[in-house]
């Protein structure tokens, strides 16, 4: 009985973490994934062009070496996602939360940031020419040139 109920509880707690294929599957067919859960998915050096993802469950999700140019991910959790070499020039990223996400070298080139949350992001390399960053906040954020950026601790 105590192996049942732990079993249960496994299979319940990994499906509440793990992204779901089906909005995979979406998101590659149609480009649209609003309000899905794909964390932890593996979407390293796909081309997602003026995909719509706003308000997703992106955490720990892997983006490195993507083309996401004109995405949204407006209101996304992006939390511990991994965007290294990811181009998202002129995407809509407001209010998305990059807690803790790598953002090594990554292009942000005319994007819209307003109100987003970068605190303990790396931002190493980034650009971020022409980047609307509005009311963004910053804790502990390692800023393009290298520096700590702590004004919102």
């Amino acid at each position: 009985m105590k192996l049942t109920i732990l079993f249960a509880g496994l299979l319940i707690s990994m499906s509440v973490s793990a992204f779901e294929q089906l909005y995979l599957d979406r998101l590659l067919t149609t480009g649209i994934c609003h309000h899905c859960n794909l964390s932890g998915a593996d979407l390293s050096g796909k081309t997602l062009n003026g995909s719509d993802m706003s308000e997703a469950n992106l955490k720990g999700t892997n983006f490195s070496n993507a083309k996401l140019i004109g995405v949204w991910f407006t209101r996304s959790r992006v939390h511990g996602a991994n965007l290294e070499n990811t181009d998202l020039s002129t995407s809509l990223l407001d209010y998305a939360i990059f807690d803790g996400a790598n953002l090594k070298n990554a292009n942000f080139t005319g994007a819209k940031l307003n109100f987003s949350d970068l605190s303990n992001a790396d931002l190493t390399g980034a650009t971020l020419e022409g980047a609307s960053l509005r009311g963004v906040k910053y804790c502990n954020t390692i800023m393009p040139d290298g520096t700590i950026n702590n004004t919102d601790c």
